[in-house]
């Protein structure tokens, strides 16, 4: 490191008294360094007996030591891997400070994700509560019933015209031929089915259905023909799609 450093130095050195057209400056740069490097391989001649002596001073030592430690192996047996493990934490070995930040970076990664199994859990939560309040605030949806047909006004006639029922009446002689049963529905809903039911003597002679718009007055008419001999009493009913009776007119038919 040294080296690099010095030598760095001189060529900026150096380049800078070029730059500034001072060339002569440059001399004693160069006479220094060469001074510097006279001085560091003398020293590291030294350095490098004194270990050299060390070395054979000490190895006697260092035989002893392996002997022992041979001797203490075959006695104690192998070692598992944990004590080596262990054995390579207490000199500082470099696979240590590796399985030490190993260690210490999968408790990092777990405190994360727990954090942000939490923060998920946090956040779902008010949502939740949320809901159940919408749900308790929204109002319920009533189901309005079923509007019924309304009968306004029933006549039984001999004819009619314009929409208007003519000669309308209870009693008709038995050479009437026909009679209509005129009527007035109210309907405040959607298009109902509504049914004239015509009664001779308590017995029906016939059944007519149709549709009834939506309307505050619907007019509507039926026909039934008369025999000569159906002298009697008669009826007609008016029902809804349900089957129930919303009105009735009677009339009676003489010789």
């Amino acid at each position: 490191m040294e080296y690099i450093f010095v030598t760095s130095l001189l060529i900026i050195l150096v380049g800078f008294s070029y730059f500034l057209n001072a060339k002569k400056a440059s001399i004693p740069i160069v006479g220094l360094y060469v001074l510097f490097l006279i001085i560091e391989l003398n020293s590291s001649n030294e350095n490098n007996i004194y270990v050299s002596d060390k070395i054979a001073v000490d190895k006697p030592d260092i035989q002893q030591n392996i002997e022992q430690n041979n001797s203490e192996s075959a006695i104690d047996g192998k070692k598992t891997e944990k004590n080596q493990e262990n054995h390579l934490l207490s000199e500082g070995h470099v696979v240590s400070d590796e399985t030490v930040i190993k260690k210490k970076s999968k408790e990092k990664v777990a405190k994360k994700v727990n954090e942000v199994i939490l923060e998920k859990k946090e956040i779902t939560k008010p949502k939740k509560q949320i809901t159940e309040k919408n749900k308790k605030t929204e109002p319920e949806k009533k189901i309005e019933p079923e509007k019924a047909l309304i009968l306004k006004d029933i006549k039984i006639c001999k004819g009619i015209s314009n929409r208007k029922p003519i000669d309308v009446g209870t009693a008709f002689s038995n050479n009437v031929d026909s009679l209509y049963c005129y009527t007035k529905i109210e309907n405040a809903g959607l298009k109902k089915e509504a049914k004239h039911i015509w009664y001779f003597e308590n017995q029906i002679m016939t059944q007519v259905r149709y549709n009834v718009k939506k309307s505050k007055s619907y007019r509507s008419w039926t026909k039934k023909t008369i025999l000569p001999y159906q002298v009697g009493n008669w009826r007609v009913d008016v029902q809804d799609q349900n089957g129930t009776i919303i009105g009735s007119k009677s009339f009676r038919i003489k010789k």
